[in-house]
């Protein structure tokens, strides 16, 4: 699995497995919901913002 970098520089691609998305926005979160894996890593990833962003996540 390991695609993970510090960039996500393709948004029609997973930053995490490296699959590809329908679409980078609805596509991605349709993805973490079907994977697992890289739903984890997204709330770890998340995680490890969440200081840097005020409020927390309005959506």
């Amino acid at each position: 699995m390991a695609v993970t970098t510090a960039d996500w520089t393709d948004p029609i691609a997973c930053p995490f497995c490296g699959d590809e998305l329908a679409s980078p926005g609805a596509g991605f979160v349709d993805h973490i919901h079907e994977s697992a894996t890289c739903e984890a890593e997204f709330e770890f990833w998340r995680e490890n913002i969440s200081d840097d962003v005020a409020g927390e996540w309005a959506g």
